[in-house]
């Protein structure tokens, strides 16, 4: 702006600078870089430009990421053909030929990222001889070029041109075609393999200097480096996974180094276990250990698009922004939602078989998934296509379990951070059993309420009234009753399958009033007897109020979790799908039951019903007398767990210990 005319009061300084900004030049960053890096690959090469003068010429163009696609594109025909003209997408011939010959000037060109359906090998063959034949030109511009390239153009090609991503030496240059100036300091090379074309544009502004922009796009791509809020090690009670993401975090260095080939590589992970363990948690833990961009997505999202081909873009373009930042992790949250084709009977069947293809499509990777790491998480990991956890797609399966006290602990001091330094999370960690990390969360922000609300500080007593939660208040009766009931699970348990007992629990929550922790991992075959054991405990606590008493709560029933519903469809699978039963009725599988199918199945097959049903007697009967020969053990664990609500497994072992001896 002129001097004179900022000091005049009467003019609007606004105005003019949108009146020097509209005579400015219009410059795309994006496009300046695009001309810088394609000038690189062609001098680079000098040969090429000989070739590229040739009629017909069937040239393969790999963009460093789909953003550059159109960039490369639009400067192609500026730097390349000046004087042609693209006459023709590539994908809009639909004609083996055309019928009048193109002008001699024209070329086509095909632009595939894998975002379309279309965007596939076996697709556009014909407009590819079509247009060779008639003596133009073809380019195909794509990030990955034998994935979403037409297969002849591929097979065809008399170039194939790789156009390096923007590193420092290329950014600098381009900074001095936008500004006319000349940057000071360099960008980083680890910053540089962060730029995306939206940060080129976000970072210019007219009227900028070279030293201006960089600072600008500096401060952008830093905040995208910016460290996790959590990292691998400090993570607690997954170590399986933990344990599998500290290896392919040395793997993808090592990787990024040219040490590894990506074949040596897991590329994928299927996660499962209970909501709120820290599956999410993990993946942006890995993310940040492992130094890559962290693009997540589920289905309910891709399907927010709209229709099923809107669906399949969006889901698309989940796995080509993965590509495009390679080495990444895409992270697929509650991916059983996608289902098993072969479950498949509602009238959308159709509909979802699609999905799972498309899901399945881009998991093969067959010369397109490099670089990208895939995390699927799920909560019931026998709802999902068995094709999904193929090899070479999520070929590894981890669970996450609930965490173990110990665990527990370190999670409740992870996010008390400086809070209660010294205090003994024993007791806490202890009554949190059965919890989450997702849980220890909400009750440390829910104690921190508690004292920010009273005006003192915190203390280890808003903790575990967190973590007991809003309680209905219980008689005396009452809460003896629910004692006895879980130590009844407890005793059967310790004496059916010593050392599996975690904890037994009479705390309150919002759908039960207490419930045992069993951690049955690494556990012997399941046989006969160890299906009778199984049913014994899931019957202890009705028998244990039986026997105690002499009647029964409606405790043991309800809904598909009840004791009584998992005892009758084990008993079920084992008569119908385990082969454990007599063979009264031959060695024959029936099918696994469920919840939705077992109540009509026991109503149209009555015999089924009766043998499941003395299958159940049979172990109900012996429960009892198994209680009653431990009645002194059974009650001591009752009294203990009125007095602390929660109880370890080792210490119920002592105590059914002692009284057996």
């Amino acid at each position: 702006m002129v001097t004179p005319k900022d000091a005049d009061p009467e003019i609007d300084k606004g105005a003019l600078v949108a009146e020097d900004a509209a005579k400015a030049p219009q410059i795309d960053p994006v496009e300046a870089a695009a001309e810088v890096i394609l000038r690189r690959a062609l001098d680079a090469a000098p040969e090429l430009k000989e070739a590229l003068a040739a009629a017909g010429v069937a040239v393969v163009v790999q963009v460093p990421g789909a953003g550059w696609m159109g960039p490369v594109e639009t400067v192609w025909a500026r730097v390349v053909w000046p004087h042609s003209d693209v006459d023709q997408d590539g994908d809009s011939i639909k004609t083996p030929f055309w019928r009048f010959p193109a002008h001699h000037t024209a070329w086509v060109a095909y632009r595939r990222d894998g975002t379309q359906k279309d965007h596939s090998p076996g697709r556009g063959n014909a407009g590819v001889s079509a247009a060779l034949s008639a003596g133009c030109p073809v380019v195909g511009f794509s990030p990955v070029p034998e994935r979403h390239l037409p297969r002849d153009l591929m097979r065809v090609a008399d170039l194939q041109i790789v156009i390096p991503p923007l590193d420092a030496a290329a950014l600098a240059e381009t900074l001095g075609v936008l500004t006319g100036t000349l940057t000071t300091a360099a960008l980083p090379e680890t910053l540089c393999r962060r730029i995306a074309v939206e940060d080129l544009r976000l970072a210019w502004r007219p009227g900028t200097d070279a030293d201006g922009y960089m600072g600008r796009l500096r401060r952008l791509l830093e905040a995208k480096a910016a460290s996790p809020g959590v990292v691998l090690g400090q993570l607690h009670g997954m170590d399986e996974a933990v344990t599998w993401g500290m290896a392919l975090a040395r793997d993808l260095a090592e990787y990024r180094r040219g040490v590894l080939p990506w074949s040596a590589i897991d590329r994928g992970v299927l996660l499962y276990g209970p909501p709120g363990t820290g599956k999410t948690t993990f993946a942006k833990a890995l993310a940040g250990s492992c130094g890559v961009p962290l693009i997540s997505g589920t289905l309910s999202q891709w399907q927010a698009a709209g229709y099923l081909n809107d669906l399949l873009k969006a889901m698309r373009a989940a796995f080509a922004e993965a590509r495009a930042a390679a080495p990444a992790i895409l992270f697929i949250d509650e991916i059983d939602s996608f289902g098993d084709r072969t479950r498949f009977t509602h009238d959308n069947k159709d509909y979802s078989i699609q999905v799972v293809n498309g899901l399945l499509e881009e998991l093969d990777g067959i010369g397109g998934r490099e670089g990208v790491v895939v995390i699927g998480a799920c909560n019931h990991p026998g709802r999902l296509d068995p094709a999904i956890t193929r090899s070479g797609r999520l070929n590894r399966t981890i669970a996450i379990p609930l965490p173990d006290q110990q665990a527990l602990a370190r999670i409740l001091r992870h996010h008390l951070g400086g809070d209660l330094p010294e205090a003994d999370l024993s007791k806490a960690s202890l009554l949190a059993l059965g919890g989450t990390g997702a849980d220890c969360e909400r009750w440390v922000r829910g104690a921190r309420r508690r004292d920010r609300h009273g005006g003192r500080d915190l203390v280890i007593d808003d903790v575990l009234d967190e973590i007991r939660g809003l309680q209905r208040a219980r008689t005396a009766d009452e809460a003896y009753r629910y004692a006895v009931h879980e130590a009844g699970h407890a005793l059967v348990l310790v004496v059916e399958e010593p050392g599996a007992l975690v904890s037994a629990s009479i705390r309150q929550t919002a759908d039960t009033q207490g419930g045992v922790v069993a951690d049955r991992r690494d556990r012997k075959p399941v046989t006969r007897k160890e299906v009778a054991g199984r049913l014994r405990m899931l019957l202890a606590g009705r028998a244990a109020e039986e026997v105690v008493f002499g009647d029964v709560s409606t405790g043991s029933g309800g809904n598909a979790s009840s004791d009584l519903a998992q005892a009758t469809m084990l008993a079920a699978a084992a008569l119908n799908a385990y082969g454990l039963d007599d063979g009264v009725d031959g060695l024959l599988w029936r099918g696994l039951p469920t919840p939705d199918t077992l109540p009509a199945t026991l109503s149209l097959r009555p015999d089924m019903g009766a043998q499941v049903s003395a299958m159940l007697a049979d172990g109900y009967a012996e429960t009892r007398d198994l209680i009653q020969r431990h009645r002194g053990g059974l009650e001591a664990i009752a009294r203990l767990l009125g007095e602390r609500e929660t109880v370890g497994g080792a210490e119920i072992e002592a105590l059914v210990g002692v009284e057996q001896s």
